[in-house]
């Protein structure tokens, strides 16, 4: 027995490899982020269990790999898109103008005779998970307004117990959610040169091999890049809270153009590896790695402060009763 809790240990705490940015860099997307949280958010995303447990996370999404055919049929592309070199997803969608919902992707695909299944949608993973953190943080504002101000005792206690739970629950999705944020800025997750250049024109001799994937977001953040490297290269936090509920579609333009910044990064990593950078470790290719991880954190951060924000904005029960309204003592939630 102990030498088998010794051995799940092990492969608990070891890189995985051919997985988004491995075990390590997920590890250190998810722990960035959640150290440079602002203080605005609610102390229990920003205790240092909290960032612990966001951190550990990170690589949740693929450690449950290879659960059963249909979990992994179903869940697996999301991880990825496969971006043309012409900027768009098989000719029909550009990343400028991306459908707001997982089934208008599906039908614009369609026209080119493929589905989201083939084509990959990260951008709906990282959609999907925001638009749930905010409600969940919409929830907590109303659960915690509740356990203070409530009219009886009792109600007070039940919605106190509910604020902790939902705390639970807000953390463990923002860690497993922050995965596929971090996906979104590994560039060989938004392209069709996913591993090797593949199939298609070649004038610069980019390489070919089938194990550019993992060497670039496994082996080598796990032997050249540190969490330091990481945090020197996060900017900043600068957003504003929206003034009300941001719309799907600024919500897909922002996505879109997050994960666009990730496309037009493919030929400079090609062309470091093309010139050994990666295998020599040259200072490019430890510069241009650790800035892909430290625009997963600082994107992943920002999410989370404006899912926070926006949570504001947002309606909850039904039918919907404004948090605002709540908060301000104007209209008390169904249930209470």
């Amino acid at each position: 027995m102990k030498r088998f809790l010794a051995a799940l240990c092990i492969f608990a705490l070891a890189p995985l490899g051919a997985f988004a940015w491995g075990s390590v860099g997920h590890t250190m997307i998810n722990r960035v982020a959640a150290e440079s949280l602002p203080a605005s958010l609610p102390a229990f995303v920003r205790t240092p269990a909290a960032i612990a447990e966001i951190a550990y996370l990170g690589p949740e999404e693929d450690r449950l790999k290879d659960a059963g055919t249909s979990w992994d049929d179903d869940n697996d592309p999301g991880h990825f898109l496969d971006l043309g070199d012409d900027g768009t997803i098989f000719g029909v969608v550009n990343l400028n103008a991306l459908p707001t919902s997982m089934k208008a992707y599906a039908t614009a695909l369609a026209a080119a005779h493929t589905d989201p299944y083939r084509a990959g949608f990260v951008p709906y993973t990282i959609m999907d998970g925001w638009e749930q953190l905010r409600k969940e943080f919409a929830l907590w504002r109303v659960d915690a307004y509740l356990a203070q101000h409530a009219t009886t005792p009792t109600a007070r206690a039940r919605f106190a117990r509910e604020r902790t739970l939902r705390e639970s629950l807000v953390l463990m999705e923002l860690g497993t959610w922050g995965h596929f944020v971090g996906d979104g800025s590994q560039p060989l997750h938004v392209t069709v040169h996913f591993d090797g250049w593949g199939h298609y024109p070649n004038p610069n001799g980019y390489s070919e091999s089938r194990h550019v994937h993992s060497m670039f977001e496994t082996a080598f953040v796990t032997r050249h890049v540190t969490i330091g490297e990481v945090r020197a290269r996060v900017p900043s936090f600068t957003e504003h809270a929206p003034p009300a509920l941001l719309s799907q579609r600024a919500i897909a333009a922002r996505i879109g153009a997050y994960l666009s910044v990730s496309g037009h990064a493919v030929p400079e990593l090609y062309t470091i590896d093309r010139s050994g950078g990666f295998e020599r470790a040259t200072p490019q290719a430890i510069d241009f790695t650790a800035t892909q991880l430290a625009r997963g954190a600082a994107e992943l951060r920002d999410l989370v402060a404006l899912a926070w924000e926006d949570s504001l904005n947002e309606g909850v029960g039904y039918p919907e009763v404004p948090v605002r309204d709540i908060l301000n003592g104007t209209v008390a939630p169904r249930g209470e």
